[in-house]
């Protein structure tokens, strides 16, 4: 394996939006590789400290209360003493109203790379983009190519669309405050030069272990309901490519860490999956439980991602792993306290 030495161990790293799902992952990761880690949070969460530090001992971890992202002075009271910056927070409410979504997460991006730049202490600088800000994949369609030079245009028009179907306008939303997002981050790294190393990360659905009950779990959280007999999930669920959300919280790390990764976009999209691939393995894991079957004519996602070979060889040659995390294993992972 090759060393993370992009930043001296012990360095304390920002993470933003702490209590989310692929946060607290990217938290476990540093800690793991015993960096100290100051996460963001909108509101008071005890419970968040009490677990890092029941797990990696006290004085590793601490939040910070913020509310929102507009405040400079708040921001520069959290940048003080970091030395990497990973901005995972994002909207992730599925608002179909534009205005109330690109505009914060636009604006959230820009004024938490405006706040680095004020700090010299900050060497290297970790954007959570999505898959989303490169496409949303068309069902069953051949010939689809990705690369590092996509983007999603296509959802930025269909964003403020009044014609755009009232069952696409909220994903539309989301994949256009993404691209316009990272692209106002590659943009404004352009245009300042900045100190700090820059590197994006678009993951794909995650799946993967929860650490605690109260970070929800996002897209796995969505898996996990259909245990509980929460059916939304049939209804809005594509199929698409997936990633085991640790895979996603080391390609964080290499982003942030690995010397000769500068000015990369990070595809993690580990291999197609579908409904009838989560039922299927659900199934398996948990032979007991009635399922409902899933639409027997939903197809796959075919899109050729180019870049995700080069995000496998990242995790093979930082962290020593053989290809990707496997879905099964993901999801095993993701229902293992149920």
């Amino acid at each position: 394996m090759s060393s993370l030495t992009g930043l001296p161990t012990g360095s304390c790293i920002l993470v933003t939006g702490a209590n989310g799902f692929i946060a607290s992952h990217v938290i476990n990761t540093l800690l793991q590789l015993e960096y100290r880690v100051r996460g963001t949070v909108r509101t008071p969460k005890p419970w968040l400290d009490d677990f890092f530090e029941n797990k990696f001992g006290r004085g590793v971890f601490e939040s910070f209360v913020l509310p929102d992202f507009e405040n400079p002075e708040m921001l520069d009271n959290c940048m003080n003493g970091i030395a990497g910056v990973v901005h995972t927070a994002s909207d992730v409410s599925f608002s179909n109203d534009p205005d109330a979504v690109i505009p914060w997460v636009v604006r959230a991006v820009e004024n938490v790379l405006e706040a680095a730049s004020r700090h010299p202490s900050v060497k290297r600088f970790v954007l959570t983009s999505s898959s989303a800000a490169a496409l949303i994949p068309v069902i069953n369609q051949k010939g689809v190519r990705i690369d590092e030079d996509t983007w999603n245009e296509a959802a930025v028009k269909a964003a403020r669309n009044p014609n755009t179907k009232p069952n696409e306008k909220a994903v539309a939303v989301y994949a256009a405050s993404k691209t316009l997002g990272e692209q106002m981050a590659w943009k404004w790294i352009g245009g300042h030069n900045p100190r700090f190393t820059f590197n994006t990360v678009l993951p794909n659905f995650n799946v993967g272990e929860i650490l605690h009950e109260k970070f929800g779990g996002s897209s796995m959280g969505m898996v996990r309901g259909i245990l509980k007999d929460d059916k939304s999930i049939f209804d809005f669920f594509m199929p698409q490519h997936y990633v085991d959300v640790t895979d996603t919280a080391r390609l964080h790390a290499i982003a942030l860490l690995a010397p000769n990764v500068r000015s990369q976009r990070i595809f993690a999209f580990a291999g197609p999956l579908n409904m009838t691939d989560i039922i299927s393995t659900l199934r398996e894991l948990r032979p007991d439980h009635h399922f409902d079957d899933p639409n027997p004519n939903e197809g796959r996602d075919l899109t050729d991602v180019t870049p995700s070979a080069k995000a496998e060889k990242l995790l093979e040659e930082f962290f020593g792993q053989k290809g990707w995390i496997p879905y099964r294993q993901s999801l095993a992972d993701g229902i293992c306290d149920l």
